[in-house]
């Protein structure tokens, strides 16, 4: 923590969503020392001035490009690391101001940490769900200490053709406690105070993941959107201001 830490974006053709994730970094209790933003969007981002944390990396797309270019994205975004720590941040999800400070303290303890029971909310439709999973988490929601970029980087040069990045790391992590130098890892919950929550729907380039398909959701929302502001109490505003711009 005393030298600082990287948060690692990759984006593209997703400025609305960008924006609200400017937004939620600038509310953090704790900075990164570099946010690194990899866009690659067939228009470039306008960022305007920069603010002291962010490190923006114009990656521009290639005809050889894989369909979705998260793992290409990362690749080129780990060269311009900073600090000992590493977290990765998506461009389209809410992060509660706590969510880096809490992180990198448990960071502290633990090689690799994530959130478990992911909660994952489609802002159109107001389908949500929160899934059970303890032993695995999504990569918006997964850091790491420098000592483990080896594992990182071959997780990142497998691709995805077989396997979303997320799984590749943390199979490797499961891997690693049946052998001699485990790597020490901790997932834990965040329902009394929740740190995250993947938003889906919002507009621009279409993500990948089954979280950003309609019929992925079996519950949903009330009119007055009572889960949305369980989990996230002080910052909804921002959401439904959002479906009013949607809804014109």
């Amino acid at each position: 923590m005393n030298n600082g830490f990287t948060v690692i974006t990759p984006t593209g053709d997703r400025p609305i969503a960008f924006a609200l994730s400017r937004k939620w970094m600038a509310c953090q209790t704790v900075k990164p020392k570099r946010w690194v933003i990899i866009d690659d969007g067939k228009i470039p981002m306008d960022l305007g001035e920069l603010r002291s944390y962010e490190y923006y990396v114009r990656r521009e797309p290639q005809p050889n490009d894989p369909k979705h270019t998260l793992v290409v994205n990362v690749k080129e975004s780990l060269p311009f690391i900073e600090g000992d720590k590493v977290l990765f941040w998506e461009d389209d999800e809410y992060y509660a101001p706590a969510y880096l400070e809490k992180m990198i303290k448990k960071l502290t303890s633990f090689s690799v940490v994530g959130i478990g029971c992911a909660k994952y909310y489609h802002l159109i439709t107001g389908g949500y769900i929160e899934h059970q999973n303890m032993e695995h988490a999504s990569l918006a929601q997964t850091g790491f200490d420098i000592s483990v970029l080896p594992m990182i980087k071959s997780c990142v040069d497998k691709g995805m053709e077989k396997d979303w990045l997320d799984c590749n790391i943390w199979r490797e992590v499961q891997r690693s406690k049946r052998s001699d130098d485990p790597i020490s890892s901790m997932i834990f919950r965040d329902t009394d105070n929740p740190l995250f929550v993947g938003m889906k729907g919002l507009p621009g380039r279409f993500g990948i993941g089954i979280g950003h398909k309609t019929d992925s959701y079996k519950n949903h929302d009330d009119a007055d959107r009572s889960k949305l502001k369980e989990w996230m109490p002080h910052d909804y505003p921002a959401y439904l201001d959002l479906l009013k711009e949607i809804a014109k």
